[in-house]
């Protein structure tokens, strides 16, 4: 008996709607299920009801199957992106044109260059961060000086005391770089944010 063709349009009686869907949605799990097993080809079915239950077959995994879909697709759709990774880019490039042009601003302000710009508070702020960094920097050299001095002592075999005298100043020296810090979280918050407002 050779069947009819069918009209594909939807169908008006829900009743009879729910019945072809849950025939038809069988009916394609089966065939999705015997692809896979005949062939040994992947596959991934998804299916949605008209009131939103879901209805899947996956072999090996749906995880997969997506992925593969993913990676294969955005292959195949890299030139319509590509107008998308511009605009992030460009973005990108100029707010890197931003922070450089800050910080060459604030290399010149720290090196003594280019202060017309900066008001009387800057100005004392970036006094403050230049003389504390001048006394962190003396602080090390000290530091450096005292273990090297202490390292040329015990080689030379100089006495236990000379070597007491020495870790004594080097326990002196950390006290002062942790009182530096706590003077550090002190100072006004004023960034020199000259080139970014």
């Amino acid at each position: 008996m050779v069947r009819g063709k069918v009209h594909l349009k939807k169908i008006q009686n829900p009743v009879n709607r729910r019945v072809t869907f849950s025939k038809r949605k069988g009916g394609l799990l089966k065939k999705a299920k015997e692809l896979s097993v005949l062939c040994d080809a992947e596959i991934g079915l998804i299916i949605f009801s008209p009131t939103g239950k879901l209805y899947e077959f996956a072999k090996p995994s749906m995880n997969r199957i997506i992925g593969k879909y993913q990676n294969g697709y955005a292959s195949t759709e890299d030139k319509p992106k590509i107008p998308d990774n511009i605009e992030m880019l460009r973005l990108e490039v100029e707010n890197m044109r931003k922070r450089i042009t800050y910080l060459e601003k604030t290399y010149k302000n720290m090196i003594g260059e280019d202060l017309k710009s900066l008001n009387f508070k800057e100005l004392q702020c970036l006094e403050k961060q230049m003389s504390l960094g001048a006394k962190r920097i003396g602080t090390k050299k000290a530091k450096s000086l005292i273990v090297e001095n202490a390292y040329m002592f015990k080689k030379i075999g100089r006495s236990r005391t000379a070597w007491h005298l020495n870790n004594d100043t080097v326990e002196e020296v950390n006290y002062n770089l942790e009182t530096d810090a706590a003077t550090q979280q002190d100072l006004p918050q004023t960034n020199l944010n000259l080139a970014l407002s």
